[in-house]
């Protein structure tokens, strides 16, 4: 079944597609956006220009279209602060339900924010760590606490950007009129961080366009090539606080020149930069998680029942992650027996092992869905698959996961196959110390178990470990001639036995099949 949501907010006109079996779980299939700004004439004369007017019905009509085109069988339509607040806001949504046959309703601010949490609750793993969640519009900034299991906080505050445009102007900002902005929203924004301190948070996760140009920016000044998906990284407010001194003093013009940033959002952006350091300062908070789940997610969320899961917290967050890994096979046609036996391998030596590594249940969890990754890349070709894996991985919306969660299953799947972790591998060498023995022992367990079903037959159905003095025994389990299966392992246990500093000795011990018989 595929559904789609349309956002009409007061920046821009979004749009997703997705598939679903109807359950709680979605994949996005597709994406749209029209940045209309239908909330500029609305904040400055309280009513949509024309030219707004005439926009925003054309934009939605052209995302109705793209929407049928993929045999979308339902589809919602909210809109928010713009179309709220303008004089001729019943008007427009009129002219829209005459235009395309699509009726869309207003939504107040706190459902918008009840949506949001929905979003991002669907994207990341809130499952121990309750997240202040910021979303940042043209109208309104909403700010959510919750956790996977429910929301505790949520306030609309009126400190969109482009409201903030019609109040500060598009062009320089002033040291005074900063110190007006930062007045304005330790004003409006401090009794609701305060009681979110109450509350009780982990983390800050950042959504909107607004937020996520500003990750865009600070990539471009860090230097780093810009990463396609923005999910799970991180913005410091060390950096909002450099970028927002960088656009302060500039024009428009310059703002594009200077950070390459959408001239679209060149007019508001110095705005949001101060808003959402003051923001994040007020939270007693040194980093926010970036997430592009937002508003029109949560939408899709509630539509498939998201609000009523009566599901644990630590099940949400096994599903959040699981959910997407499993997508991203899926769309890679990873759908045989080979990357589940494989997970079931590498995890049983995993935990057979734990005197020798030491490590914890998130690597433990890592390494599963590394495994179940590890030949995607095979979509783009076999030869050199472990590079396109590792290349997929770091790509794709994984959602659920950090920034380094995501770089380490990457690594994991680069190093599976051929080359071991070498000095002059750059993205490696990138990681802490602690980090690449970590991904020395967990490519080397992911090795030994790939091996173990070279032939992707699954003909070793368990292995049994056992320490010989400085040896470490690894005996299969097997239900049929398992040569091939044993050359698999020993031409991969080199790195595995390095790691953990031990001798790596294979055996196999026959086991008898089991056949259903059926009457």
């Amino acid at each position: 079944m595929k559904l789609a949501s349309l956002d009409i907010g007061s920046n821009s006109i979004h749009m997703i597609v997705v598939e679903t079996d109807g359950e709680r779980s979605f994949e996005v299939i597709d994406r749209a956006k029209e940045m209309v700004l239908l909330g500029r004439s609305v904040f400055e004369h309280a009513r949509l220009s024309d030219d707004a007017f005439r926009a925003g019905i054309s934009a939605v009509s052209k995302l109705v279209k793209l929407a049928e085109r993929h045999g979308v069988e339902r589809t919602r339509a909210v809109a928010t602060s713009a179309i709220r607040e303008a004089a001729n806001g019943v008007e427009f949504l009129h002219a829209l339900t005459e235009a395309v046959g699509l009726e869309a309703e207003v939504i107040s601010g706190r459902e918008e924010a009840r949506y949001i949490y929905l979003a991002v609750r669907s994207a990341l793993d809130l499952a121990t760590r309750p997240a202040l969640i910021i979303d940042c519009g043209g109208g309104s900034v909403e700010l959510i606490v919750g956790d996977a299991r429910e929301e505790r906080l949520a306030a609309s505050l009126e400190l969109g950007v482009q409201r903030l445009r019609a109040r500060f102007g598009p062009g320089p900002l002033e040291k005074k009129a900063r110190k007006e902005l930062e007045a304005l929203v330790r004003r409006l924004a401090g009794p609701v961080l305060e009681a979110a301190r109450s509350a009780g948070f982990d983390l800050v996760v950042g959504t909107s366009g607004t937020i996520l140009a500003l990750g865009q920016a600070a990539q471009r000044l860090r230097g780093g090539a810009p990463s396609p998906t923005l999910t799970g990284q991180t913005l410091g407010l060390d950096e909002l606080r450099d970028l927002a001194d960088r656009l302060a003093p500039l024009t428009p013009a310059e703002r594009v020149s200077a950070l390459g940033l959408d001239a679209l959002r060149a007019d508001t952006l110095h705005l949001g930069a101060v808003l959402i350091e003051r923001l994040l300062a007020l939270s007693g908070k040194q980093r926010l998680v970036l997430s592009s789940a937002a508003l029109r997610e949560g939408v899709i969320s509630d539509m498939l029942g998201g609000a009523r899961d009566e599901r644990s917290s630590a099940e949400l967050g096994r599903d959040v992650r699981r959910q997407s890994v499993l997508e991203l096979m899926r769309r890679a046609g990873q759908t045989g027996p080979h990357p589940e036996q494989v997970a079931k391998l590498a995890l049983s030596l995993f935990d057979q092992t734990r005197e020798l590594h030491r490590l914890g249940s998130r690597e433990r969890m890592l390494l599963e869905y590394a495994a179940l990754l590890h030949d995607v890349g095979q979509l783009i070709g076999y030869e050199r698959h472990e590079h396109h894996a590792a290349y997929i991985i770091r790509n794709s919306e994984l959602r659920g996961f950090s920034e380094l969660e995501r770089e380490l299953m990457a690594e994991l799947a680069r190093y599976h196959r051929k080359a071991r972790p070498k000095r002059r591998d750059a993205d490696f060498m990138a990681l802490s110390p602690r980090v690449r023995r970590v991904v020395r022992v967990l490519a080397g367990l992911l090795r030994v178990a790939d091996g173990l079903d070279r032939g992707h037959h699954q003909i070793v159905r368990s292995v049994r470990v056992e320490r010989a003095g400085r040896a470490l025994l690894v005996v299969a389990q097997a239900t049929a001639d398992s040569e091939l299966e044993l050359w698999g392992a020993r031409c991969k246990d080199k790195l595995l036995a390095r790691a953990l500093g031990v001798e790596i000795r294979l055996e196999v011990e026959p086991v008898a099949s089991v056949t259903l018989e059926t009457s």
